[in-house]
């Protein structure tokens, strides 16, 4: 007996291989399609460009297109290197801890590990004046005061407003000033004077899962420092193996402006405000 053969489905669709997996990258169903090929089958210039359905991704807002404008610039022009150091931040704990309450207390506002590195970056560009200059036209312009950016993050992007001087008030009144600016930044009430010129910028993940990673420098500033957590980790005391929380920074540095020995200086002198505890007992309230 002949077997009997199965009749094509009226309804069947006809289309070629490389339509089915277009249509299937733009999630499109083929019955919607008509096909112009051989007894209507659908071929690959019957695909539309898009779904025609709304994107999965939104619009770009203004502030993430002025983001990848500034960031690719960045990417782009800036010679760009990185110097990175790991430190003890024993004392650096002990001071927050020393004086969190007395400053809370004073102003409201909770003193943070970014503020102390603020205070720190800022004395060093006291103490590092070729650190304290920007890239502009063409040559070195040296900055008058030593402010420090700090890196905000927003649920669509991020600001770097300016924290003016922190290495000349005092503790109190610098985590103040970082809480409203902050603020300021969440509420997109950032004011001219709160972008006042500055040769770095801080960037701080330490309340991520993050280690250590390196940022990019916002033009026209020369470097900007990147922070990682504070975690315990292993580390030699004299010539024993403890456990000490330890912070690990990496400083990204314009080399048009900075070569690496003047780099290295630079950020030297931040890890030792922040790493001894009679330094950063000295710039104390």
């Amino acid at each position: 007996m002949t077997p009997m053969r199965s009749q094509p489905r009226a309804d069947r669709i006809k289309i070629s291989p490389r339509a089915r997996r277009a249509l299937v990258d733009r999630g499109v169903d083929p019955r919607t399609i008509r096909g112009s090929g051989p007894e209507g089958r659908i071929v690959e210039s019957d695909v539309p460009s898009s779904s025609g359905a709304p994107s999965a991704s939104p619009a770009l807002s203004s502030m993430r297109r002025s983001i990848a404008r500034v960031t690719a610039s960045s990417a782009a022009t800036i010679p760009q290197f990185h110097v990175s150091a790991e430190l003890d931040a024993t004392a650096l704990l002990a001071l927050r801890e020393h004086w969190l309450s007395a400053i809370q207390a004073e102003n409201g506002a909770r003193l943070s590990i970014t503020d102390i590195m603020l205070r720190a970056m800022a004395l060093a560009l006291v103490d590092c004046p070729w650190a304290n200059a920007i890239w502009r036209d063409d040559s070195i312009e040296p900055l008058s005061e030593s402010n420090v950016g700090l890196v905000v993050a927003l649920d669509d992007g991020l600001l770097i407003p300016t924290v003016r001087e922190p290495g000349r008030s005092s503790l109190a009144a610098l985590a103040k000033q970082r809480t409203d600016l902050t603020a300021a930044a969440r509420q997109r009430h950032l004011g001219s004077a709160d972008h006042q010129p500055a040769a770095t910028s801080l960037s701080n993940l330490g309340t991520t899962r993050v280690d250590d990673f390196a940022a990019l420098i916002f033009p026209p500033q020369s470097t900007i420092l990147a922070a990682g957590r504070i975690v315990p980790r292993p580390w030699v005391v004299g010539s024993e193996l403890r456990v000490r929380p330890t912070l690990r920074l990496t400083m990204t540095v314009d080399h048009r402006v900075l070569d690496g020995a003047a780099a290295a200086q630079f950020l030297g002198r931040i890890v030792r405000y922040l790493e001894e505890a009679a330094l950063l007992a000295a710039v104390a309230p």
